[in-house]
């Protein structure tokens, strides 16, 4: 049995009529839905769980609807040699009824009687009785089958009909009769349905299908290799693309070949254009010869609805059936005619879309227009279309280079766009005969970006070779890039990768200020330098950040050196701004790199709901759009924020996917996860084993995040395991980029590490220096929390009780506003051995601790005056989803209404 998607109450409706029969009590369903909706699948779900039971089928077929009692017999011929057990009347009446006796057919009542005695007869196992298609049901058959329904009681019957909707079924209107009307699948059971595509594939043929699972499989069945993994727009899925198969052909062809030919030249126009202008429909018609009265035939036949000035087809596949059974000059002459009546009504984007679909072989006027288009679109934030549009054009143009530069800027927008596949494809496909240096420059960036997303092969070389080439010309571009190269190159986890970019980076000509300290910076850390490397980063970075209207990839470069250089405060506000205009332009695909830039401050900003919230967003859209490293990224920071907490078993499953293949950079705050897990666990050997494991390649290219969580880790559970000589080489490295940053969180860190691994008056020294530099610095609250742990434990252990009791406690109030358990268990057991006997006052849970993470999402953007729709399109979900979150969240919340939303803090709260 293929499986089902969605449907669980249909199911469970199916599975108690079941369970009724097996318990001898009969029951009838009758399934209702348009064509294609999935009322077979479920009586095909019911044959599979009716184990233990007798299944009869039977069927409508369309060819048999005026032979009377053809139906019946389909489901009766089975067990038809029982008829001898039944009364003599009753048995004559079926034997008449099939010609199986010489008798007169009697009347209807006595052989609906007979069909029931007939049944019950066979269901000396419980009974199956499933009937498909009940609207070809000749009309004799469906009679004795009500009669049938209206009569079972205690006969061990399950009685399934499935019929379209507005057919008069048997039993309706029977009490105890249970009917199920399937409408649309959701949007999460679709996109499950149509299994391993790319997302904006996904996205098109779940808006094409109208949730229609015929619809959804026709028209995915139909795509080629190439639309199926992503590599061609969104433009090209039209449901002409590709054959019809025998079921699409038999079902939906047929009625709309059957039309007058005018009324199928108006259902091809329409079918072309999915904006439902009937205007504009009648303008093209006109064109073609066709006229209102020609959409008669096919609203009488309701293959489509009109209502008001929109016209609509019944079914999302006689729109398919309409165009694919056209002829290619006849679809050629409805694209001109749309092309035409869009122009005259004043929308030259949509004429131009339509003039490219009517023209074949190249033609720089159309690729023009196209790339206007383009522009327009980019300038409503929607990449997807602006991409789709330059596609077009590029495969319209007839100049190489012209053809290059098109494919650049379609390859960037679907970046943006989340169309990883189509992005790279793209830049592939222009690779080869890009000859201007900003044309080969802005493919290189793509072609890096797609592999960083995808964890394919570092290309770092490629990014340095075509900034060379453009040094003189766009400078900060140029150094963006360097900086971008690195980025690659530590990704890629090879680290002769870093050493190769260097002496290709001192190569870059130039005298501008910026490439001489990205140059300088890359030769440094190539070096292990990062002292030396951090004034000429710092430089950078503020000059990048001054740059008048960088690209979204330029913000995200100079994103990732702000948080590299520790200024945590700075790189919150920035990754925060930068999120929000991804959002805002429509940048989904580069949202989950900033989301994740976001993510990481807010942990060390010890602001684990926001983690959640902002991890769990950025992972679903990293999921969508196929970007497994950053994916891994993500699940890595939600899964520390478990490990704090505690929570084994989702630290476990968060990280179980990123490390089954071993270690790797995306999956490196996973290990730090479970390791800090093993950590509060008290299983420091474990700790030990994780971290150490670590190959050194994949080490130090995110400091904040690999020290603040890995090194400080491993010095603490090398001290505590008695293997201090694990700790000396990590802490040198945490030291000198502590020092280089200048950030008083991280020399306090670095100073408490030091103090695990000096002795008496020289380790207390440092513990006060830390906690001085803690004083200092708001940001890592976890981390300060432990210092003050640490430094409890070793004033406790110097019987320095009353000194220890005030650490122990600003250590405790941190650990208690963190949810931290295991951490909390172990202050208060110092707290213990200190002598305090008071127990320490737990902190009341603020209001948005009762939200799940997205509900708290949810409710702090309506909270701010966003409507369901705004919430739905930031945060890409359903504007129904939204809805359902505010009803859950609002009796959490103690309110009614978003009126009390706005007048709460939840800032305050969260």
């Amino acid at each position: 049995m293929a499986e089902i998607y969605g449907r669980t109450a249909e199911k469970a409706a199916i599975d108690a009529v079941l369970a009724g029969a097996r318990a001898r009590e009969s029951g009838v369903v009758v399934v209702r839905g348009e064509e294609g909706i999935g009322k077979t699948a479920l009586l095909e779900y019911a044959a599979a769980r009716a184990t233990g039971m007798r299944v009869l089928r039977g069927a409508g077929v369309e060819a048999e609807a005026e032979l009377p009692l053809a139906g019946l017999h389909l489901v009766l011929a089975p067990v038809l040699h029982l008829r001898g057990r039944l009364p003599g009347p009753q048995s004559a009446a079926l034997g008449a009824a099939f010609g199986l006796a010489g008798a007169e057919r009697g009347d209807r009542l006595l052989l609906g009687l007979a069909t029931l005695s007939l049944l019950a007869e066979a269901a000396a196992d419980p009974l199956l009785v499933l009937v498909d298609d009940v609207q070809w049901l000749d009309r004799y058959s469906a009679e004795v089958l009500s009669s049938v329904a209206r009569r079972l009681r205690s006969e061990g019957i399950a009685l399934l009909f499935a019929a379209r909707d507005d057919y008069p079924m048997p039993a309706q209107g029977v009490p105890g009769v249970r009917e199920l009307r399937l409408t649309a699948l959701d949007r999460d059971s679709g996109a499950a349905l149509l299994g391993d595509l790319a997302g904006h594939v996904k996205d098109h043929l779940l808006a094409e299908a109208r949730g229609n699972p015929l619809a959804l499989l026709e028209l995915s069945a139909a795509l080629t290799p190439e639309q199926r993994a992503g590599e061609l727009p969104g433009g090209t899925l039209h449901p002409h693309h590709g054959p019809m198969s025998g079921r699409l052909e038999s079902v939906f062809a047929r009625r709309v070949g059957a039309l007058p030919e005018r009324t199928r030249l108006l259902l091809l126009a329409a079918a072309a254009d999915d904006s439902g202008d009937l205007h504009l429909l009648l303008a093209a018609g006109r064109r073609l010869g066709a006229g209102v009265a020609d959409l008669e035939p096919a609203e009488h036949d309701r293959v489509i609805h009109v209502r008001g000035d929109r016209l609509s087809f019944a079914h999302p596949l006689f729109r398919a059936a309409a165009y694919r059974s056209a002829s290619l000059s006849a679809r050629m002459a409805a694209h001109a005619a749309l092309s035409a009546a869009f122009r005259q009504g004043g929308m030259a984007d949509r004429g131009a879309w339509h003039r490219a679909a009517a023209v074949h072989g190249a033609d720089e006027s159309v690729a023009t227009e196209l790339e206007h288009t383009a522009g327009d679109a980019r300038a409503r934030g929607g990449h997807a279309a602006v991409a789709t549009a330059l596609c077009r054009a590029a495969q319209l143009t007839p100049d190489p280079g012209q053809r290059a530069r098109r494919l650049d800027a379609a390859a960037q927008a679907a970046l943006d766009a989340g169309m990883t596949a189509f992005a790279a494809h793209l830049a592939d496909r222009a690779w080869p005969i890009a000859r201007d240096p900003l044309v080969r420059a802005g493919l290189a960036t793509v072609r890096a970006a797609v592999a960083q997303q995808q964890d394919l092969r570092a290309r770092p070389e490629e990014l340095a070779e075509s900034a060379a080439g453009l040094a003189e010309q766009a400078p900060e571009t140029a150094a963006t890039m360097l900086l971008f190269a690195l980025i690659s190159a530590w990704s890629g986890g090879e680290p002769h990768h870093t050493s190769r970019l260097a002496a290709r980076a001192a190569a870059v000509p130039g005298s501008s200020p910026m490439l001489a300290d990205v140059t300088a910076a890359i030769a440094h850390l190539a070096g292990e330098r990062p002292a030396r490397a951090v004034p000429h980063i710092r430089s950078l970075v503020q000059q990048l950040a001054g740059t008048a209207d960088p690209a979204i990839w330029q913000h995200l470069t100079v994103q990732w050196w702000c948080l590299w250089l520790a200024d945590i405060d700075t790189a919150q506000q920035s990754a925060a701004a930068l999120a929000d205009r991804c959002r805002a332009q429509g940048g989904i695909g580069m949202l989950p790199r900033a989301l994740l830039h976001l993510a990481r401050t807010q942990l060390l900003l010890g602001r684990h709901r926001d983690v959640l919230s902002t991890g769990e967003e950025g992972l679903r859209v990293a999921r969508h759009t196929g970007q497994p490293h950053f994916a891994g990224h993500l699940t890595g920071l939600l899964a520390c924020v478990a490990a704090i907490e505690g929570d084994q078993e989702r630290c476990t499953a968060l990280t179980e996917d990123v490390l089954a293949g071993g270690v790797s950079e995306r999956g490196i705050e996973g290990v730090y996860a479970r390791a800090l897990l093993d950590l509060g666990h008290g299983r420091h050997e474990a700790v030990l084993r994780r971290l150490t494991q670590i190959p050194e390649a994949l080490t130090g290219h995110h400091p904040a995040i690999d020290h603040s969580l890995g090194t400080a880790t491993l010095v603490e559970a090398a001290v505590r395991q008695g293997r201090p000589d694990l700790a000396t080489a990590p802490l040198d490295r945490l030291r000198q980029w502590a020092q280089a940053t200048g950030r008083p969180w991280t020399l306090a860190v670095a100073a408490r590490c030091q103090a695990q691994l000096a002795d008496g008056e020289e380790a207390e020294r440092r513990y006060e220096h830390a906690v001085r530099l803690h004083r200092q610095d708001a940001a890592n609250l976890f981390e300060a929390a432990r210092t003050h742990l640490l430094y409890g434990e070793f004033l406790r252990r110097k019987r320095q009780r009353n000194r220890a009791r005030p650490l122990l406690r600003a250590a405790l109030d941190t650990f208690e506003r963190l949810g931290a358990v295991p951490w909390i268990d172990r202050v208060r057991s110092e707290l213990r051995a200190t002598g305090e006997t008071s127990r320490p006052q737990e902190q009341a849970p603020g209001l948005l601790d009762r939200l799940t993470s997205q509900e708290r999402q949810v409710v702090r953007l309506a909270a701010a005056g966003l409507s369901n729709a705004g919430i739905a399109a930031r945060l890409y979900l359903s504007p129904r989803t939204v809805s359902y979150h505010l009803y859950k969240a609002y009796p959490k919340l103690g309110v009614g209404s978003r009126n009390d939303l706005a007048r709460m803090d939840l800032d305050r709260d969260g």
